[in-house]
């Protein structure tokens, strides 16, 4: 099948530049001028041979603030002391079809630095008189279903870091049979648009998962935004040419949880 070319060069610039306005958030709180500074250092940028592991949980009714306390106050001291852990975000559900409540995202050089880390937070844990498994054990009590999914990173496929942004929009697709490449190729054009006009995303193509192919990031400053953004990309017709090798598509919106932030 040919290479399709998206035409977004022609948009009107007062689209383009509603698009970049930064609006108060629906349903947020400000973030203070601390929590500003502790996001703009951090940086979750994709970079070559990254694998991450995203967790959702959907905990049991009143047990979000004892498992984000979990997190906060075991695992994470853990998770700053493991090197092989390139990073780690926490995000909490702000709008979504589907019930969940946090997603935890840890980064890794390829799944052998997985490996090397589950082996030093083994060792940290247990010098710390205390185990991993047994964290882990804890919050899962907490929590009424929870899956794993695995997904190599494509930094050509992006720009920026969706998650320094006060809204995060994860994007599941999955794809028609054998039109996985011709999505890829499909999505360059709608990066270099997404890059010119300043929108922080990125991609990554599933390794485990529930036959889902594709995730994207995409960082958004606003519920108002989020919507513009998908507006200007149905008037531009950008996002017809993935829709036509798309079997499914779901998506949530998300808000990055300062506490879980490691790296």
């Amino acid at each position: 099948m040919p290479t399709c070319t998206i035409r977004l060069r022609a948009l009107d610039p007062r689209i383009a530049r509603h698009l970049l306005l930064t609006l108060v958030t629906v349903g947020l709180a400000p973030l203070s001028p601390a929590m500003r500074d502790a996001t703009a250092v951090h940086a979750q940028i994709p970079f070559e041979g990254e694998v991450r592991q995203l967790v959702t949980f959907r905990f049991l009714p009143g047990r979000s603030g004892e498992a984000l306390q979990l997190y906060t106050e075991q695992a994470v001291p853990l998770y700053q002391a493991d090197t092989a852990m390139r990073s780690f975000r926490g995000l909490r559900e702000v709008e979504s079809p589907i019930p969940l409540d946090l997603v935890v995202v840890s980064s890794f050089a390829g799944m052998a630095g997985m490996d090397d880390s589950n082996a030093e937070l083994r060792r940290l844990a247990g010098q710390a008189g205390t185990s991993i498994g047994a964290i882990y054990g804890a919050i899962g009590a907490l929590s009424s279903s929870h899956d794993d999914q695995f997904v190599a990173m494509l930094p050509e496929l992006g720009n920026g870091d969706p998650a320094t942004a006060r809204l995060v929009t994860l994007v599941w697709y999955r794809t028609l049979a054998g039109e996985q490449e011709q999505f890829e190729r499909s999505l360059v054009d709608v990066v270099e648009w997404e890059t010119k006009n300043g929108i922080r995303a990125s991609t990554g193509r599933f390794l485990v998962s529930a036959g889902w192919t594709h995730l994207r990031f995409l960082g958004f400053e606003s519920l108002e935004e989020y919507q513009s953004y998908w507006d200007v990309v149905s008037r531009a017709g950008a996002h017809g040419y993935l829709d036509g090798v798309t079997a499914e598509r779901r998506e949530v919106i998300l808000a990055p949880v300062p506490e879980l932030t490691v790296r």
